[in-house]
């Protein structure tokens, strides 16, 4: 969900040097996402119907100069899958103005309203960090980590 929401925001301010891509630290590949990820998006103007989960590799750490995840269990595995990474993985609430130590909940195997309400907050939380994402020289491949992008 917060790689169609970074997108979206990205199409609608005229940026198209940064790559956005997400994959996940324990989902299998290949999958779709959720019946509720589709429809919490499409009820706020993204399609994501396209999309195929993956996983989290060594490779895509090394290219991403920047790795936003939801929860600090996804930090540790991606900062012990390449400790290198530390410096360019953060959690979402904590990279830009006033970052916070807290977590975004992921929403798989919750209802639809926990769906919404995750949208919610990871829309809120992309747009208090997009100046940072957009002015920064080394956002130009980003990822988001999670259990099922």
């Amino acid at each position: 969900m917060a790689e169609g929401i970074l997108k979206k925001f990205l199409r609608k301010r005229g940026v198209g040097r940064i790559v956005v891509e997400s994959a996940g630290t324990g989902a299998p590949v290949g999958i779709p996402p959720t019946s509720y990820a589709l429809l919490t998006l499409v009820e706020n103007g993204i399609d994501i119907s396209r999309h195929r989960s993956r996983s989290l590799t060594k490779e895509l750490v090394e290219e991403a100069d920047l790795i936003l995840v939801m929860e600090k269990a996804h930090q540790r595995f991606v900062e012990d899958l390449l400790p290198s990474a530390k410096g360019k993985v953060f959690l979402l609430k904590e990279y830009g103005p006033e970052g916070r130590t807290e977590e975004v909940q992921d929403p798989i195997g919750r209802d639809l309203e926990f769906y919404r309400r995750c949208y919610e907050e990871l829309e809120e939380e992309i747009r208090r960090t997009l100046p940072r994402i957009i002015g920064s020289n080394r956002t130009d491949k980003m990822g988001f980590d999670s259990e099922k992008g």
